[in-house]
């Protein structure tokens, strides 16, 4: 998990996180949901995830900021 949703307050119930769609979504994936008001959570796509992971610091500036992984919650 990235250090970034550790430090962040999630409400858990019984059975997970309460996550809530995303209506702000224009296009592309099927299924985008609001982790909070800065973060979204969508289906993890290997390819994008590998893009993330090795995209040089000086371009990060001009991307959203990717938060990594979360665990099955």
């Amino acid at each position: 998990m990235s250090p970034a949703f550790g430090a962040m307050e999630v409400e858990h119930y019984s059975k997970g996180v309460l996550l809530e769609p995303f209506v702000h979504q224009v296009g592309g994936h099927s299924c985008v949901l609001r982790f909070n008001d800065k973060t979204i959570c969508k289906p993890l796509i290997q390819r994008e995830h590998q893009f993330y992971e090795t995209l040089p610091t000086e371009m990060r500036k001009f991307t959203p900021q990717y938060e990594g992984k979360l665990p099955n919650l």
